[in-house]
């Protein structure tokens, strides 16, 4: 079919301009390479992938277009390119005494590679045609990331044709080029990422509009139109959609905002899973998929949550100036004043005091989802890059997202590597604040880092616009702050307070700095206790003393103090602190924590 012209995603718009500037011999593609991309036919906009839309949308009148992976070998876009490239090859027998034309290109890349030279320094006729291009997939397979003392000779030999053909006139003479398409450049061999002759493009995963764009293509509609029928359903026909009937419960409009975070691909998987199992497309089957598809795309390394209807900033108990800035914020989200939004907070405090309940409640109070990253690092040579593009990838096509950071000062990790790792903490962090610091992603992307000691993050983090402004967080600071804890914590487990209990906690326990974690595991002994005697929703006070007469902080009282002036001491604004600590002396607190700090290390 004939193709039409279609306006270039940004990351081919970014590729044909380099190519266009005949300064690159080798182009590296990497990122969202799996996906299928929109190329206009006569038909209507159909999706392909990459290869199909880089022959067809990129170049469609190009002389050769080869392709090479040590699966395959060498093939061809065409017949036509591939006799003539065979008509080429007799005559390099000829001259080189090879049999190559009758038996096959060598499928090794360091014994094809000398052919392949040969073919583009050939001169220009149209027996043989003028201009090459050649892709090679999986280049991390003939050039891996490794030193070179652990290279066989072969991936030494493939390295240094690469690093020729990148920096060779004659191949830019020739109208040549090579391109790498590999999802992570991790995997490559650093000495060819780093050459000035090698240009990088990145493949973003797709926005709003080239979603929407995908919804409103020929391609969707022979999806949802043709529906087979389901293997191994023992559901009744009835129960399927009607021909008459759309599978699609959802607008494309709808359905393109509620797959943010999804490429093309996965969109069509989660279209297909319904419609092809006679089931309706829903906003629940969505949720449902994209959470599992982002998580499985991420390797488990991530949590996905979409806002919880109901849950608000108010099931949280106590943290009360903490409460009011968040909600300060959730209002900034809910009017779209982005450019206002902070682009990272941190929230330190000690272990129980409620940091990960606290977040959930305002990310659900915003209305945004929330991904929480994990420990992503792996002892494998170039997964944990990947890894972590695969995930700040995810992120940026997700926004607006909230990003929750649990441990943050071990995910972060430090500039300073020490060389133990092959620098692959120092890479790891300065991609962390590379992308933190991004200010162009204001109000699309609001991280929050969670962690017991901040003391423990390094300083370029801490600094304004990455997670400049610090909300610590506390236990129960006097009987208010325990009664509205102990009621909260009640409410959720469905039990009454009498007002005996209440005097009690307001009287006996006064003085005990409780965390929701504490009062949760309080009233759960209480509760106990209560179901034991076939009370199952009536708490007497009986059973609370009993279960507070046994509990026992098994945590060491100088970490729990060591942790709490370390939130103290990140505090970035006096409001946020209570009242003992807002007129202290901080060089006082600074020498008691340094006291606190070698002896629990010691």
């Amino acid at each position: 079919m004939k193709i039409v012209a279609l306006p270039l995603q940004p990351w081919a718009k970014e590729f044909a301009r380099r190519w266009n500037s005949e300064a690159y011999s080798i182009f590296l593609l990497h990122g969202n390479i799996f996906d299928i991309f929109p190329v206009r036919t006569e038909a209507g906009i159909e999706y392909t992938p990459l290869k199909g839309f880089l022959r067809q949308r990129l170049f469609p009148t190009r002389d050769f277009l080869m392709f090479y992976d040590i699966g395959d070998g060498l093939t061809f876009a065409t017949r036509e390119m591939q006799s003539r490239f065979f008509k080429w090859l007799k005559v390099y027998d000829a001259v080189e005494k090879t049999s190559y034309a009758s038996q096959g290109t060598p499928r090794e890349f360091s014994r094809l590679s000398p052919v392949l030279r040969r073919f583009f320094q050939r001169e220009s006729g149209e027996e043989f045609g003028f201009g090459a291009t050649l892709f090679i997939d999986f280049p991390e397979k003939i050039v891996p990331s490794s030193e070179d003392y652990s290279s066989s000779y072969d991936e030494r030999t493939n390295l240094v044709t690469l690093l020729k053909w990148a920096t060779s006139p004659e191949l830019r003479q020739h109208d040549v080029g090579i391109v790498l398409v590999t999802e992570s450049p991790s995997k490559l061999q650093s000495d060819l990422l780093q050459n000035p002759h090698v240009a990088q493009i990145k493949i973003e995963l797709p926005d709003y509009a080239e979603r929407l764009r995908y919804l409103q293509s020929i391609t969707y509609q022979a999806l949802i139109s043709n529906i087979p029928e389901p293997v191994g359903s023992e559901a009744s026909t009835s129960s399927q959609p009607k021909p008459s009937e759309s599978p699609v419960g959802l607008t494309p409009e709808d359905l393109a905002l509620r797959t943010a975070g999804l490429n093309i691909l996965r969109v069509q998987n989660v279209i297909a899973e319904a419609v092809r199992n006679g089931q309706s497309v829903t906003q629940d089957h969505v949720s449902r998929c994209k959470k599992a598809l982002i998580e499985e795309f991420c390797q488990g390394l991530v949590k996905f949550k979409d806002p919880k209807p109901g849950l608000t900033l108010d099931s949280v108990a106590t943290h009360r100036a903490a409460k009011k800035k968040l909600r300060e914020i959730a209002w900034l989200f809910k009017n779209n004043k982005n450019d206002v939004i902070e682009r990272g907070l941190l929230l330190p405090g000690r272990i129980g005091v409620g940091k990960s309940f606290l977040v959930d409640c305002f990310a659900s109070e915003c209305g945004l989802p929330m991904m929480e990253i994990g420990d992503f690092r792996s002892k494998w040579v170039g997964d944990t890059e990947r890894q972590q593009s695969r995930i700040l990838m995810t992120i940026r096509a997700l926004g607006p997202v909230i990003v929750v950071v649990d441990e943050a000062d071990a995910v972060f990790g430090s500039r300073s590597t020490g060389g133990e790792d092959g620098g692959i903490s120092g890479r790891v962090f300065a991609a962390f604040a590379a992308h933190i610091g991004d200010s162009s992603l204001r109000g699309r992307e609001l991280w929050i880092a969670m962690t017991s000691r901040p003391d423990l993050m390094t300083i370029d983090l801490k600094r304004q616009g990455r997670f400049g402004l610090c909300i610590p967080l506390f236990p129960a600071q006097d009987s208010n702050d325990l009664i509205d804890l102990f009621q909260t914590v009640a409410t959720g487990k469905k039990i009454q307070l009498a007002p005996e209990v209440k005097q009690f906690i307001e009287t006996a326990l006064a003085d005990r700095p409780l965390t929701g974690s504490d009062v949760d595991s309080i009233i759960t002994r209480a509760k106990e206790n209560a179901v034991l005697d076939k009370r199952d929703t009536e708490l007497r006070l009986s059973d609370l003393q009993e279960a507070i007469g046994s509990f026992i902080d098994a945590l060491d009282p100088e970490l729990i103090a060591l942790q709490e002036l370390a939130a103290v001491l990140a505090c970035s604004d006096t409001r946020y602190l209570p009242e003992k600590y807002k007129s202290a002396n901080r060089s006082e607190l600074n020498a008691t924590f340094a006291v606190l700090k070698s002896r629990v290390s010691g």
